[in-house]
């Protein structure tokens, strides 16, 4: 026998050892993430960090849950179905009370002109009395009042309906509401099928509604590289996808059975790792995630949901982001 051979089985052995240690660490290490996100063009880079495996690569599970109702969403967000939501900011607060332990822990992007409110603008010039449609005790009715604030209106001028974003067309056909808060693709539905038009949009309130990814008190004491990796990946597509639009487009439109064309990004403004870094820095203006939140928070104590005392530290955290 080759003396050699004992000493080449050995080394063989001990390869095949050393291999299957770190293949069976790998996939020890592997951690389930469940996202909701709502159907919304700023949410979109988490369906390409999966199509392109950003988070496989990082050996993240993720599950992307697309109820197209917020309401429900929030719920199971707060009965821990959901790790993660991404919402608008606005929506956090009251959530607050069922899970104080939560937190704001990136911003995905701004809505500048994707958020609208739809009506007929004949209406505009006799706005006292008509019924105004959003998701009550959200971002939409903060949204509403800027609205109203810039028509020289009161809110008691106004009466609110509660409304989905995703029923702001059978609201109009059915004359439940007069005037509806929705955002894109629904805007464009709506336009398209000719029930109203734009009377005001979010390009007209400046950093008046960011957009977000929030984690549950149980994911950030739990699952803290798992969440990290999850921002990471996220960021990483956002990248890719504003340096690919075209491409990225598609990929979308095909994970979501959405007609070709159907995806963009008008209206939204897309948070890159160095927009979050600097939103996340306190400063006394829009361009501050912490002076959006006090903002936010004022309005939330004068409606009862929120005790008074908070602060936006309470609310929001850059933890989790990548250096």
């Amino acid at each position: 026998m080759n003396r050699y051979f004992p000493r080449f089985f050995s080394r063989l052995f001990l390869l095949t050892v050393c291999c299957f240690i770190l293949a069976h660490h790998s996939y020890a290490e592997r951690q389930n993430i469940r996202v909701g996100i709502d159907l919304w063009p700023g949410y979109y880079p988490v369906l390409l960090a999966k199509h392109l495996g950003f988070f496989d690569r990082r050996n993240l599970d993720v599950d992307i849950i697309l109820p197209e109702d917020t309401d429900n969403m929030l719920q199971d967000f707060t009965h821990g179905k959901l790790d993660l939501i991404c919402v608008a900011m606005g929506d956090v607060f009251s959530l607050k009370k069922d899970d104080p332990d939560l937190r704001v822990v990136m911003i995905t992007d701004e809505s500048s002109g994707g958020d609208a409110l739809i009506g007929n603008r004949a209406d505009l010039a006799q706005l006292k009395g008509k019924r105004i449609g959003t998701n009550l005790n959200g971002f939409g009715e903060l949204f509403i009042r800027a609205f109203l604030q810039q028509s020289g209106m009161h809110i008691e001028d106004v009466t609110l309906v509660h409304q989905e974003a995703a029923q702001a067309i059978n609201y109009l056909r059915d004359n439940k509401a007069d005037i509806v808060h929705t955002w894109e693709p629904y805007v464009t539905e709506a336009i398209s099928f000719h029930y109203g038009e734009i009377v005001f949009d979010s390009s007209q309130t400046p950093g008046l509604i960011p957009d977000s990814l929030i984690a549950n008190g149980h994911t950030i004491k739990h699952k803290e590289s798992a969440l990290t990796n999850f921002i990471s990946a996220w960021l990483e597509a956002v990248e890719w996808w504003l340096t690919h639009r075209s491409k990225g487009d598609s990929i979308i439109e095909l994970e979501l059975l959405l007609m070709p064309g159907s995806v963009n990004l008008d209206g939204v403004r897309l948070y890159t790792k160095t927009d979050n870094q600097k939103a996340y820095k306190k400063t006394n203006n829009m361009s501050s995630i912490h002076h959006v939140a006090d903002q936010y928070i004022k309005f939330f104590e004068t409606k009862g949901v929120l005790k008074a005392n908070l602060t936006s530290e309470d609310f929001v955290t850059g933890r989790f982001l990548p250096e």
